[in-house]
């Protein structure tokens, strides 16, 4: 299975927490990234985007919708167990059976904990609002997953790390 975890794009102030929507540099730093993401799915060709799940939060839903207006998943819809205080030990490969191809959208720390868990590297930088990282996933334990492509910061699209 192909798991590609994504981080919300950056986010503004609001009365609550859950309130928070994305800045205009937050949308186009997700619109810029759901295009490198695009063209390397072209490029290395692993299979439509089948499901795409967030968080309850504003600014999951807003990343979520701007990355499904370019990916077109084939189903797209609210997971509460990606909310804030999200454990990468919470998830199971099973949960996903049927889909080839998953983007997770949801916040930190839990996704750069569940990449360094997953993958076992805990030397991979940790996800800028708007950045992801493609997984393959054998198993959702500790080194379970290959990582396939990180792209932590959307600020710097240049030095993203391809492997």
């Amino acid at each position: 299975m192909l798991l590609t975890l994504w981080r919300h794009g950056e986010a503004g102030s609001a009365p609550t927490d859950e309130a928070r929507t994305l800045t205009p540099r937050g949308c186009e730093d997700v619109v810029a990234m759901a295009r490198d993401y695009a063209a390397w799915l072209g490029e290395s060709a692993p299979g439509s985007l089948s499901l795409l799940l967030h968080s309850p939060y504003r600014r999951t839903v807003e990343t979520s919708e701007l990355l499904g207006e370019r990916l077109r998943p084939g189903s797209q819809k609210v997971d509460a167990l990606l909310a804030p205080g999200a454990y990468p030990e919470a998830f199971s490969e099973g949960d996903y059976a049927g889909h080839e191809h998953i983007v997770m959208v949801s916040h930190q720390p839990f996704v750069s904990q569940a990449i360094a868990l997953w993958t076992d590297d805990l030397t991979l930088a940790p996800l800028a609002p708007g950045g992801y990282s493609a997984l393959e996933v054998t198993c959702l334990a500790r080194g379970g997953a290959r990582l396939l492509r990180h792209c932590p910061d959307p600020r710097d699209l240049a030095s993203k790390a391809q492997i």
